[in-house]
């Protein structure tokens, strides 16, 4: 994937050339795209555990990263996010993310999932991005 509108390698959540970022390499999937992550103890809130914060982040990055794989240029403007279970540190996940809606106008709609190894879902968003030029 081309990355280069508006980005460089410094972005937290992709950015391979930010050293305190989560470095997510992002690919196709098959109705969208996907990472694979194990979240390091830097990323934690309460005890082992991930901080929302985070969830969020992958989740919201995931979704761009959808639209901009089907073509478009976006930025988020809208992210519901619900937390199912406790993202460990240390555990390996999988995030996926598939527009789900292109609306006339500048929204394009995008739901997002984190999953464990057991295919389990932690976490879930639905997204609204506008697009940019």
């Amino acid at each position: 994937m081309n990355n280069n509108f508006l980005m460089n390698n410094k972005c937290f959540a992709c950015g391979r050339e930010n050293a305190q970022g989560l470095q997510l390499k992002i690919v196709n999937a098959d109705d969208g795209v996907m990472t694979k992550f194990a979240p390091e103890s830097w990323t934690q809130g309460y005890n082992q555990v991930v901080h929302g914060g985070i969830v969020s982040t992958i989740l919201d990055e995931i979704a761009v990263w959808a639209a901009f794989n089907k073509g478009y240029k976006s930025a988020t403007a809208e992210l519901s996010v619900r937390i199912k279970k406790p993202m460990i540190v240390g555990n390996e996940y999988i995030a996926l993310g598939r527009v789900v809606n292109i609306k006339k106008g500048r929204i394009i709609e995008v739901e997002a999932q984190i999953k464990d190894k057991e295919e389990t879902i932690i976490a879930q968003a639905q997204v609204k991005l506008v697009k940019i030029d």
